[in-house]
């Protein structure tokens, strides 16, 4: 059978096409297949409003800390490609409705400083919960950015000294895999401003649970890595890598839906898109859902019985929760003035911008409740979420004098009492009014808004479920279970089949390593099985790295 290509890859978002750009530079001839007639998935930047068509929504997410800690940029020349980031520090705010606030910056110590007015004794425990954060960093990060079966032999043997140096600091590892996320943070803190901004960083599970621990690892993460955010919006870091894979001579197709994965025999031969459109390959690398990957494209019958179940089981709804995405175009600025000023009264010489940073704004007690709510199928109110205005960082994403406003939560049920369609516009209206409580303007000024939940998720993006991390980010689905057991080596039972993105190791967010990760193991399949080398190895290599 003769291909068309080397390789299709199913989706543009940024694992996608890192992957793509890595098969590309190694000499590949590769097509990216993207459903929407944009390209960048759940990082695209776009002009969604008609009656505001020069403010530039991020449509997914924002802000980048696992990314950083990748050789991506280096590997894609994204610089030459347009990439710059905006360093986010602090990456996230807490705020009181007394008018206090609580920042958090890439070094502890800033933040233990800040945290001394409310109380010495957490200060310092902050400072030891950081270490031990910062312990676990150096054992998580190399098995995070390599292959979830088969780390690398220097990263085992780096893993010894650091177990030895640190073992102290290591001690309370297990609390973060066993206990809830909720039962540390009352154990550790007493002040109630710092528990409520570790309640709400970030909130990826029920946190009474246990084994829920383990999502303040984000905190270690930040503090190692420090956060950015990309000029021009999101969709800027999915543009240059294309630009990157497009300059290896790889070739985007938008619009371009696949209904279905078709097989020679019992291997993968490429695909059919839903205008009925042939392409042929010996290998293609989903980076869309793999639920939907393994359940819908790939005809049933494919997979041995017990696969097939597994696959089937995929969680993308079991922890309860789903997101609630808003984006806003304003007609002015935003302003938070009384959280403002309680900085410059009582933070000497504090030059903190607060329009710039993440920002939340709820209790730990309403954090709690909120989760029961949305277990329970209840809409919470009030919601727990996270502020941005991607302008105050980078006023390019709008006209001058003018913000975009950018509204997240994650704690909304999944499985409602209420229907969507009926309370989209409540709920719209719930969420905006408590921020407009703390952001001035923002009752006033808007010119048009959008609310996303459950099913536009999952039309605009193309999810299971409207699950934005494709599978649900729970413990036990980490690693080589993620997404499935028997998956979650990128490889599949069906030759020549191959998982990238947000379902697969080592989880969803901004990162690249799906897409880096599966590219590689791909390539060395692809030498393997057609009986390459030694020299066909370092030509491989040698391309990957120019």
């Amino acid at each position: 059978m003769s291909h068309d290509y080397d390789v299709i890859v199913i989706g543009a978002g940024h694992n996608g096409l890192t992957a793509a750009a890595y098969l590309a530079r190694a000499g590949k001839r590769v097509v990216v297949l993207e459903a929407s007639p944009t390209s960048g998935g759940m990082l695209g930047t776009n002009p969604i409003f008609p009656s505001a068509p020069d403010h530039l929504i991020n449509e997914g997410g924002i802000q980048a800390s696992m990314f950083r800690s990748t050789t991506i940029v280096d590997d894609l020349q994204l610089g030459r490609h347009g990439l710059r980031q905006i360093i986010a520090d602090p990456f996230h705010v807490h705020l009181d409705v007394d008018g206090s606030s609580l920042a958090f910056w890439r070094d502890p110590r800033r933040t233990a400083e800040e945290l001394k007015r409310f109380s010495h004794k957490d200060a310092a425990a902050y400072l030891e919960f950081a270490n031990q954060c910062d312990a676990l960093m150096d054992l998580a990060l190399p098995f995070m950015k390599g292959h979830p079966t088969r780390p690398s032999g220097r990263a085992l043997l780096n893993s010894i000294p650091v177990l030895a140096r640190r073992r102290k600091e290591l001690r309370p590892l297990v609390d973060f895999l066993t206990r809830s996320h909720a039962e540390i943070i009352t154990e550790r803190f007493d002040t109630p401003i710092l528990q409520a901004a570790l309640a709400s960083m970030p909130p990826f599970c029920w946190m009474t649970q246990d084994g829920t621990g383990w999502a303040l690892i984000y905190i270690a993460m930040c503090h190692r890595l420090n956060s950015s955010r990309m000029a021009g919006g999101s969709g800027q870091l999915p543009a240059s890598i294309q630009r990157s894979f497009e300059a290896s001579g790889g070739k985007v197709q938008l619009s371009a839906r696949v209904s279905e994965l078709l097989l020679d025999g019992e291997r993968i031969s490429g695909v059919r898109l839903e205008g009925g459109e042939v392409l042929r390959a010996p290998y293609v690398l989903a980076s869309c859902s793999p639920k939907l990957t393994l359940t819908e494209l790939l005809p049933r019958g494919v997979l041995e019985d017990t696969m097939q179940r597994r696959a089937d089981a995929i969680p993308v709804d079991v922890v309860e929760a789903a997101s609630l995405k808003i984006d806003v175009a304003l007609d002015g600025q935003l302003t938070l003035p009384r959280h403002q000023a309680w900085r410059a009264a009582h933070l000497p010489g504090d030059t903190l911008n607060l329009r710039e940073p993440i920002v939340a704004w709820q209790t730990f007690d309403e954090h709690i409740r909120a989760w029961e709510d949305t277990i329970a199928g209840r809409w919470p109110d009030p919601i727990c979420g996270i502020g941005i205005i991607p302008t105050a960082l980078d006023p390019s994403q709008a006209p001058a004098g003018k913000d975009t406003f950018w509204y997240w939560s994650g704690i909304t049920p999944a499985h409602p009492r209420e229907p969507w369609k009926d309370v989209r516009d409540k709920i719209g209206d719930r969420a905006l009014d408590a921020a407009a409580e703390i952001y001035e303007g923002l009752d006033s000024m808007v010119i048009e808004r959008r609310v996303f939940n459950i099913p536009d998720l999952e039309t605009r993006f193309n999810v299971p479920g409207g699950n934005v991390y494709h599978v649900d980010p729970a413990a036990m689905r980490m690693g080589p279970l993620r997404p499935a057991s028997g998956f979650g080596s990128y490889h599949t039972p069906v030759p020549g089949l191959f998982l990238s993105g947000a379902g697969t190791h080592p989880t969803g967010g901004i990162s690249g390593i799906p897409g880096q990760q599966s590219a590689k193991w791909l390539l060395k399949k692809m030498r393997k099985e057609s009986g390459g080398g030694v020299v066909a190895r370092a030509k491989d290599l040698s391309r990957t790295s120019k």
